[in-house]
């Protein structure tokens, strides 16, 4: 378990691949129904704290922006298409997370057939320097553009049976709809390491999926969830 020092930042940095070249891709699986998206801004800033440059993207019809604060205008569409530049679709928060509401356009381009390392890699022709892309998608489109085992799935664990309840659905529905056998629970309270030993004893032995060591959100951040 990672606590008592050990940041958000820090755990995600064990979780993800990072490539020989590019930001790496954190891949944020979203349950069907809306609410408790909130931590997603905090990990954003966590990182960014820490002195990461990410940017999300948001392809999860809109339920990420409240928790940024932000009220986007545009689409990634518009960038893909040549209508506008990054700044002009991009929101930016005062601590310089950027944030792309991306419905749109990451339907288009799942569309196109083209694989999902051309997209990722337009990321990383961008001055801004990139070195984290957080993708927020409903669990049920997450391999469009993270299929495993490339991609981690992290998800929220949150206080109580409901919130564990609703974990191991997200891991279930992952483990047996697409294929992914390992994820990285992202959890909200300091006590949380007995659901996360419940969730990962419970994925081990019905899905024989792996749930790595969990990661709190450092108390700064923890603040945007309350």
């Amino acid at each position: 378990m990672l606590d008592h020092g050990m940041d958000q930042a820090a755990g995600l940095r064990r979780w993800v691949e990072q490539p020989p070249a590019g930001p790496r891709l954190v891949a944020l699986a979203l349950p069907e129904e809306g609410g408790g998206d909130d931590w997603i801004a905090g990990m954003a800033h966590a990182l960014r704290a820490e002195g990461a440059r990410p940017v999300v993207v948001d392809a999860s019809r809109g339920r990420l922006m409240q928790g940024f604060g932000l009220r986007p205008r545009h689409d990634l569409i518009d960038l893909l298409q040549g209508s506008l530049a990054f700044e002009h679709v991009a929101c930016r928060t005062d601590d310089g997370v950027y944030v792309v509401r991306a419905d749109r356009g990451v339907e288009a381009f799942v569309a196109s057939g083209a694989p999902p390392q051309e997209l990722f890699a337009g990321f990383t022709r961008l001055s801004q320097g990139f070195d984290a892309i957080l993708l927020a998608m409903p669990l049920h489109e997450l391999a469009c553009l993270a299929p495993p085992p490339q991609a981690v799935p992290v998800l929220a664990l949150e206080p109580g049976e409901e919130g564990l309840t609703r974990a191991y659905a997200t891991v279930k529905a992952l483990a047996t709809g697409y294929g992914y056998s390992r994820f990285a629970p992202v959890l909200q309270r300091a006590d949380g390491a007995a659901a996360h030993a419940r969730l990962a004893q419970a994925a081990q032995r019905f899905l024989r999926a792996e749930v790595l060591p969990g990661a709190q959100l450092p108390a700064a951040a923890a603040e945007l969830l309350r």
